[in-house]
């Protein structure tokens, strides 16, 4: 089984190396799962993420796809899902919040209960999160906010998730939303289509540096939630 990783850059040039190294350590050893690809999708960095990233050809398969200006975390992982050609596809954080060996959880769940997509969540006490407490609070208020969304799935953000091929590649395809809320979207047009999503409790820490702004991106979330509601609803009638 082939495995391509997904990784959507921005200004990443401190915290890429980091999860590269990660990457070609877990599967420098003995893994189930092949390694096919390494994609860093970089979305309009002004940094040297692109040069980084290209540097590590030797020690990983790495690919490298542009954007040529700034169009959102939604805008680079669709590039990237689109362009994959290993049997599973990752969707993975630059900064590498999620260990990577939790992939192999994520598709043994997968495989027993024969699911299309394994998403990784931060809401089970037991799975050793690590987050800021007001993060903590934005969190459950956006996520109780989706939740008519994505019946079932208690976090919809976590970037650490598997898809298999196909069904991402359906899903992707038919993605409006380019900056944060993107997940929300991706995941409701699982769940619209018939697709099993498994979701398991993983490791994860919170990452300095993050990209998230509370209250300009928070303003965009609400708006692109909102407008997910209006058009299930105008499905509907």
């Amino acid at each position: 089984m082939t495995l391509s990783i997904v990784i959507p850059a921005y200004n990443e040039s401190p915290r890429l190396p980091q999860t590269l190294a990660a990457i070609a350590g877990f599967f420098g050893e003995s893994t189930p799962l092949h390694l096919e690809e390494v994609l860093v999708v970089d979305d309009g960095s002004a940094d040297d993420t692109v040069v980084l990233a290209e540097s590590w050809g030797t020690r990983l398969p790495v690919r490298v796809l542009r954007l040529l200006k700034n169009s959102g975390k939604g805008a680079a992982v669709r590039e990237g899902m689109l362009a994959a050609t290993g049997d599973l596809l990752l969707m993975y954080d630059a900064d590498g919040a999620t260990p990577i060996n939790e992939v192999i959880r994520l598709w043994g769940a997968m495989e027993q209960q024969g699911a299309q997509i394994a998403i990784g969540s931060r809401v089970d006490s037991r799975s050793g999160v690590s987050m800021q407490h007001h993060r903590r609070l934005i969190g459950r208020i956006y996520h109780a906010l989706c939740r008519g969304l994505h019946p079932g799935i208690r976090d919809a953000a976590c970037g650490c998730k598997l898809f298999r091929r196909e069904s991402a590649q359906e899903i992707f395809a038919l993605q409006t939303i380019d900056r944060f809320a993107f997940d929300v979207e991706i995941l409701s047009l699982a769940i619209g289509r018939g697709m099993k999503i498994v979701e398991l409790p993983v490791q994860w820490s919170a990452i300095e540096r993050s990209k998230v702004r509370l209250v300009q991106d928070g303003v965009q979330m609400f708006g692109s939630v909102l407008s997910l509601y209006w058009k299930k609803f105008m499905k509907k009638n």
